[in-house]
C-alpha cells in the first residue's frame, strides 16, 4: 500500500514509472521498447534509457491530458485509446470503479482489442525506440506490454514481475497524474477512497490477462490473429525485440 504520510514530497519533474522493457528478461534487446507514466512538458531528460523515443503509443482516452503531447515535436505520437472513452467518462459516471480483473478483460475485447493489436504491430514495425504509456503506466500500459511479451515468448513469471515493478512508484505516479490528467490530488482522503488494487500493482491482475490469452484457441498468437493481427507481425515482433 502507498503511505500518504510519506515524508519526502514526490518529484514531479521526471517520469516516475519509466523503464526499458528489456529489463523484464535477458532474452530481450534493450533500446527497443520503453514503458512509462504520462510524460509532461519540462520533464528532466532520462539518462538511463534510450531517449528520446521515435514512436510514442499513447493509450489514454482523448481529454485525459490538458495539453498537447510533449513529445510530439520529436516523435511520431499515435493515440490508441484502449478504454474507448471509459477513462474520461468515469469522472461523471455514478457507477462504481470496476476491479482490475474486469477492467483488463474489457481491454481485450471490442474496440480495445483492436487498439492493442495496433500497438503490437507498431512495436514490431514502427521506428524504435517505442514508448508505450497511459497515465500511470500500469493498467493500459501493463496490458499492452504483457501482450507484447507473451507474443515474444517471455516467461510468465518475468511478465508478472515486470508489471509488479510499478507498485513502489505509485505515490509519485499519482502525484504527477494530478497535474497531467483531470484527476484529484492524491491526498490521504483520495487514496483511502480508492480500491487498494488501483493504487498498487498486484501480480494476480496481470496474471488474469495471461490466463485469458493462454486459454484462447492457439494461445496468445491465436488471440492476436482472432482480433485482426496480420500474419507475420508476431515474427517481426520477435525479430525486433528478442535478442539473437
Amino acid at each position: 500500500m502507498i503511505d500518504p504520510a510519506h515524508s519526502a514530497p514526490p518529484a514531479l519533474d521526471r517520469l516516475a514509472n519509466l523503464r526499458d522493457v528489456a529489463t523484464a528478461s535477458p532474452r530481450l534487446r534493450p533500446g527497443v521498447l520503453l514503458r512509462s507514466d504520462a510524460p509532461r512538458a519540462g520533464d528532466v531528460v532520462p539518462r538511463d534509457v534510450a531517449w528520446p523515443p521515435r514512436t510514442v503509443l499513447d493509450l489514454r482516452d482523448p481529454g485525459e491530458s490538458r495539453d498537447a503531447h510533449p513529445l510530439a515535436g520529436t516523435a511520431h505520437v499515435v493515440p490508441l485509446p484502449v478504454l474507448d472513452g471509459a477513462a474520461t467518462g468515469a469522472a461523471s459516471a455514478p457507477a462504481p470503479v470496476p476491479g482490475l480483473g474486469v477492467l483488463y478483460r474489457q481491454m481485450l475485447e471490442g474496440v480495445g482489442a483492436g487498439h492493442l493489436v495496433d500497438g503490437v504491430r507498431l512495436v514490431a514495425t514502427a521506428d524504435a525506440p517505442t514508448l508505450v504509456h497511459c497515465t500511470a503506466g500500469k493498467d493500459r500500459t501493463g496490458v499492452l506490454v504483457a501482450l507484447v511479451l507473451a507474443l515474444a515468448g517471455v516467461d510468465r513469471a518475468a511478465i508478472v514481475a515486470d508489471y509488479e515493478r510499478t507498485g513502489p512508484h505509485m505515490r509519485e505516479v499519482l502525484a504527477r497524474a494530478s497535474v497531467t490528467a483531470q484527476l484529484p490530488a492524491p491526498d490521504a482522503h483520495v487514496l483511502a477512497a480508492l480500491p487498494p488494487e488501483l493504487v498498487t500493482a498486484p501480480g494476480w491482475a496481470i496474471a488474469s490477462v495471461l490466463d485469458l490469452l493462454d486459454d484462447h484457441d492457439g494461445g496468445p498468437e491465436g488471440w492476436f490473429a482472432a482480433h485482426g493481427g496480420a500474419a507475420g507481425t508476431v515474427d517481426a515482433l520477435r525479430d525486433r525485440l528478442v535478442a539473437g
